[in-house]
């Protein structure tokens, strides 16, 4: 008796398993798929923030790059990946970002990654930018196939943030006076860059003077620079010592 339980079972137990792998192979058939790369935790997101990552300090619009990968055999051919906004998890307004209808991963033998380029912009008043783009990738032009639905949507993060005060700041609040984050920002776009030492001024002598020029400069760049104190009357320069 309990043989034919055996017996019966078997088959069922194959059944299942030969159905199960038929299901897998509908999706990942040992052909090409395509998706976005994940990040560290897993899932696919990338950030920009403004303040600290550009080229400059003083961009206002820039192109992102989110990778995207493939599985399977390198194309012989340049297929497309369309593109769409996820509305409901995306924050941004149409006006802070460019997505293409399509981006083109490009033939070659050595290919496993390309490259979607999307536009973001930094919204005008300085430390103000803070929202999220959901992209999703639909289809591509041939036989590729999206990957899992875990990766075919990517979260861009965009945002302009002093993440945190200087460590060399306490050591200069005679230059400069005492630290807001507005300050620091207008200061990185003066200098063109991320000021993270004071080391490149040698001695105190020279990081005043440089103070004072950024003083001035401000001064001079009012119109464009318009930041108040905590007070909201006393005009940032101003609390820079002479």
């Amino acid at each position: 008796m309990i043989m034919k339980k055996i017996i019966y079972i078997l088959p069922l137990i194959l059944l299942a398993v030969v159905s199960c792998k038929e299901d897998t192979l509908d999706v990942y058939n040992g052909d090409n798929y395509v998706h976005f790369t994940p990040s560290l935790n897993g899932t696919p997101e990338v950030e920009y923030n403004f303040a600290l990552d550009g080229m400059t300090t003083a961009e206002t619009e820039v192109m992102v790059p989110v990778e995207i990968r493939l599985w399977g055999y390198t194309p012989e051919a340049e297929f497309k990946c369309f593109l769409s906004t996820v509305k409901d998890k995306t924050t941004a307004k149409d006006s802070d970002y460019h997505l293409p209808e399509f981006t083109l991963f490009r033939e070659g033998k050595e290919r496993a990654v390309d490259t979607l380029w999307v536009t973001v912009k930094r919204r005008e008043k300085l430390l103000d930018t803070d929202y999220r783009i959901s992209v999703k990738m639909d289809a591509t032009s041939d036989a590729h196939i999206v990957g899992p639905a875990i990766y075919n949507t990517v979260t861009i993060h965009v945002y302009d943030k002093i993440q945190n005060t200087p460590s060399w700041w306490g050591a200069h609040t005679s230059d400069i006076g005492a630290y807001s984050a507005m300050k620091y920002r207008v200061l990185n776009i003066f200098l063109g860059k991320v000021l993270r030492n004071t080391d490149e001024f040698g001695g105190g002598m020279a990081f005043k003077a440089k103070m004072l020029e950024f003083k001035q400069w401000w001064k001079d760049n009012w119109d464009s620079y318009e930041y108040y104190a905590e007070d909201g009357t006393t005009r940032l320069y101003d609390t820079i010592p002479d």
